[in-house]
């Protein structure tokens, strides 16, 4: 039977709520900080007491004050290939990104990689960003005032690139590092950070790539994403992720972005690259039954069943996962129930720790996982 080539992670970055960098993210986590916060002042196109609705869902309303910030954010444009008036035109997810992205590549060994054989894939949460809201009222509310109102007023001044909130992220990355190996950006929601990574491990698995950028990013209207997850019944009215903890009320919303520079293991040793983690399985599904706001205990077991079966483990290998655990009682309760199923099946499983890092830094949607 063909062996494929093992894949180990030899680089990471990230920008995460209360963290502009990893040292910081993990402090904040062995310190059990919680990052939700009000929203910093100019965040939200509308004033808090104008849209908080303590009673629960109202259209146009939100029920939580509480989300997860990237704050006093600034860009180290070290090694970066970018003009700084072309950045600043950027919304700000790009630059999580690119920071990300560069941390991530500056932290392996690439000086001897064929920039030609290095790509990226992310996910990317395919919603409006600020700056794309900007540019609609830019365009539309003109429009619309001369209708309703008989004015008229100015042009636009954002830079009409921030229209391209789905793709574009990924090209500007490449294109600031140099790196010609193709990149494109998926969106599977929660999980896709965690499809980013198999398919760069695809990638380099069937050779087409020498190494790959991979991970999530998550920077949408924080109003935008406070309102559709309060009209979804999904939102914490305590303002407080508590995974699996029987008082949790609902998600709390993140952004940020975390990033992963992948090689085959045997050229990681060529290299010398410090290795952090080895990847040696991974299980993809979708549920038969489940839907966004409650998951299916079936499609989770056929997916963590495959991952185990790839990498030659039992669940009694493993003593720390690192959940979901979006703190959604019905959610919590089906992993939960899924991973209780997948351990019924060893005969001498011992302990393990569950836990969710969005009980910090809240759920980071599309870089959730990363």
């Amino acid at each position: 039977m063909e062996t494929r080539p093992v894949v180990a992670i030899v680089g990471i970055g990230g920008v995460f709520p209360g963290a502009g960098n990893l040292a910081q993210f993990w402090d904040n986590i062995v310190h059990a900080r919680d990052q939700a916060r009000e929203p910093p002042p100019g965040r939200w196109l509308l004033a808090l007491a104008d849209v908080y609705a303590a009673q629960g869902p109202q259209p146009d309303k939100v029920y939580s004050k509480r989300a997860c910030f990237v704050e006093n954010f600034t860009l180290d444009t070290s090694g970066l290939d970018i003009e700084a008036g072309f950045l600043a035109g950027l919304d700000p997810m790009f630059h999580l990104l690119l920071q990300a992205g560069n941390q991530a590549w500056r932290d392996g060994i690439t000086t001897t990689i064929d920039k030609e054989r290095a790509g990226i894939i992310i996910g990317n949460i395919v919603l409006p960003t600020e700056t794309a809201s900007a540019l609609a009222d830019e365009l539309l509310g003109p429009v619309l005032e001369q209708q309703v109102l008989g004015r008229s007023r100015a042009g636009t001044s954002v830079n009409k690139l921030n229209r391209y909130v789905a793709g574009l992220p990924a090209g500007i990355l490449a294109r600031a590092l140099g790196l010609g190996g193709g990149s494109y950006t998926l969106d599977a929601a929660c999980a896709s950070s965690l499809y980013a990574v198999k398919y760069a491990m695809d990638e380099l698995q069937a050779g087409r790539a020498d190494v790959m950028l991979a991970g999530g990013l998550s920077r949408p209207d924080s109003l935008y994403t406070q309102m559709g997850f309060s009209a979804l019944h999904a939102i914490s009215a305590s303002g407080r992720c508590a995974p699996f903890d029987h008082k949790a009320d609902g998600l709390v919303v993140g952004e940020g972005c975390g990033m992963l520079l992948l090689k085959r293991l045997d050229d990681a040793l060529r290299d010398g690259d410090r290795i952090y983690a080895i990847l040696r399985g991974t299980g993809l599904s979708n549920d038969i039954g489940g839907n966004l706001m409650a998951p299916d205990s079936e499609g989770q077991l056929r997916a963590m069943r495959a991952a185990y079966q790839q990498a030659g483990w039992q669940p009694s290998d493993v003593d720390l996962i690192e959940c979901h655990g979006t703190g959604t009682p019905v959610g919590d309760v089906v992993e939960f129930n899924s991973l209780r199923s997948l351990w019924g099946e060893e005969k001498n499983a011992q302990p393990c720790v569950i836990g969710s890092v969005k009980s910090n830094i809240g759920h980071l949607l599309t870089a959730a996982g990363s």
